[in-house]
Parts: structure tokens; C-alpha cells; sequence
């Protein structure tokens, strides 16, 4: 399962109720940011999680999904954190994270591993025995990178045939998973007989970006997509203006995906008063027939997929 916790879903303006842009994900024992604006640390106290944290994806560097990385990186040198950071962003990462350690007077001794990604198309950015980490980049005004975390695809035991026909669960059950035929008490059991693919869920983050709707196919089939929507449908000129997306831009994409749920941030201080935009949403994804999830994402919501 992928556990994804929303620290901060604001867009440039920190409001009362929402704080900069983070989404805090802790999968297979890991625990990950996306975004880490100002506060971040604040938020993640507030919301009862782990400080520890083993990587950070920056989406870009504009400051208000940026401005927590130097909190974090003080704050786990003060925990005399020794297993590595590591942070990952658009080319030009690796200098900005040495600016931000020399900036601030502290005695650093966190080992901090930076990865500068220039992505001509949509690759693999990291892979652990468990998940990989994609990335895209995105039409911003600075470079700016998507991110999907997916599950690895695995094979389970057909729990239903082993009662079927009578066999027991035991350690031999290891080999039908590395696919081998395996023996037990005389029987062969074959591995393609005893197993099934379950495929691993994904989860795609995308913020700050003009639409385009070739972008889809990097979200395609989502579980659970966070992407952005910074202004009304009506605002369709000033989201052009600014390279961001209107609701009805958000939910076209997602739709053209086939994102199951979709799961909407980075929202503009106009917008406080979340009512409005829900209504608007609401519309919009009945107009598009969307039959997933769809929802205004608000501070410390929880997504499990």
C-alpha cells in the first residue's frame, strides 16, 4: 500500500489553513517528501510522523516548494541522522542544495546525496527492491519535474487452490514466487498453476505546468494522481499566464489518463474559502463522466491506495 499524507496543498501564498506545497509518502519502511515548502517540518510534527526522512523530490526550485529543504537538513543533523539524504530535482539541484548547506551556519555531518535530473523524456529516476520513482518534465517557466512512485508488480500464492487441493503453507511456497516448480509430498507443483501477477499501484504527483495533454500518458492508469489546480475553470487565460492549470484542465488530464482517483492542490489563496472550488469540481467532474475519486485536497489529508 502507498500511504501518502498532504503536508502542505497552497499554491505561492501560505494561507491559514494551508501551508506550502509537501506530500509526505512512507512506503516499504521509507519515508519520502514531495515538495518540501516552508513549514514542512511544522506539519509533519503536527501530523504525528517521523522526522526521518530518507529522500526528497523537488519538483523546482521556486521557493515555496523549496524553502523547507534546509529546515530538514538541519534538523536531521541535530538527530545525528547517519543514513544519507537523499534529494532529488531538476538540473541545478546539486548546487542548490551546497548554496543552501553553506548559507545557513551550522556544522553539517549528514551525508547528503544530490541527483540532478535532465529528462529529454519520462525515465526511471530510482529503484529499491520494493518501488521505482519516475520522473517527466513539465512546461513551467523553470524547469520542473513530475514524479510517479509505483509498487513493483508481484506474484502471489493462489491461496484459494492451495485449500483446494488440500495443501498446506510452508516455506516451499518461496520457490512458486521466484518462479520455480516446486515439490511437496511427491507432487510437482508448478509455479505459473500456484500464482497469480499482482500488479503494484502507482501514484503520480504533478505540479506547476501548462497544459498539455500529451502529459497523460505518464499519469495513464493512476491510482491516485495529485496534480495541481491553481485557478477556476474560468481562469483559463491567467493559468496560461502563469503556467499552471485551471480545475477543468486538471480533470481533463486526469480523465484522459484514466487516473482512478484524482486528488486536486496547489490551490490559489483566493480560494480560501474551499466551498466555491468544491462545487466547481463537483460540476466539472460530472461533466467529464469521471467515476473515480475526485476531491480538493486539504491539509493532512490522508491518501492510501
Amino acid at each position: 500500500m502507498i500511504k501518502a499524507i498532504a503536508l502542505g496543498t497552497s499554491s505561492a501564498f501560505p494561507t491559514r489553513t494551508r501551508n506550502h506545497p509537501s506530500i509526505y509518502i512512507n512506503l516499504a519502511g521509507n519515508n519520502m517528501l514531495f515538495d518540501c515548502g516552508e513549514g514542512t517540518q511544522r506539519q509533519i510534527r503536527i501530523a504525528g510522523l517521523s522526522p526521518s526522512i530518507d529522500s526528497i523530490f523537488i519538483t523546482h526550485w521556486h521557493g515555496d516548494h523549496s524553502l523547507g529543504v534546509g529546515g530538514i537538513i538541519q534538523s536531521l543533523n541535530m538527530l545525528r541522522r547517519e543514513k544519507p539524504l537523499e534529494i532529488y530535482g531538476p538540473t541545478g539541484t546539486d548546487s542548490s542544495v551546497r548554496h543552501i548547506i553553506s548559507t545557513y551556519k551550522f556544522h553539517n555531518m549528514v551525508k547528503v546525496k544530490t541527483v540532478s535530473l535532465k529528462l529529454p523524456r519520462a525515465s526511471k529516476i530510482m529503484e529499491s527492491k520494493d518501488y521505482e520513482v519516475y520522473g517527466i518534465n513539465l512546461p513551467h517557466n523553470v524547469m520542473c519535474i513530475g514524479y510517479k512512485i509505483k509498487e513493483k508488480d508481484r506474484l502471489n500464492i493462489r491461496q484459494d487452490l492451495l485449500r483446494k487441493t488440500g495443501i498446506k503453507s510452508g516455506p516451499f511456497l518461496k520457490g512458486l514466487k521466484q518462479q520455480k516448480d516446486v515439490s511437496y509430498n511427491g507432487r510437482r507443483l508448478r509455479w505459473r498453476h500456484f500464482t497469480y501477477l499482482k500488479k503494484g499501484r502507482s501514484l503520480v504527483y504533478m505540479t506547476d505546468f501548462s497544459y498539455e495533454r500529451k502529459l497523460a500518458s505518464f499519469a495513464k492508469d493512476a491510482d491516485a494522481l495529485l496534480i495541481e489546480s491553481t485557478f477556476s475553470s474560468d481562469m483559463e487565460e491567467k493559468a496560461l499566464q502563469f503556467n499552471h492549470l485551471t480545475v477543468r484542465q486538471a480533470l481533463t488530464l486526469g480523465k484522459s489518463a484514466r487516473a482512478k482517483n484524482i486528488f486536486l492542490t496547489h490551490i490559489s489563496q483566493r480560494y480560501e474559502d474551499k466551498k466555491e472550488l468544491d462545487e466547481q469540481v463537483k460540476m466539472e467532474a460530472k461533466k467529464l463522466g469521471l467515476s473515480g475519486r475526485v476531491k480538493v485536497l486539504k491539509d493532512f489529508d490522508v491518501i492510501e491506495v
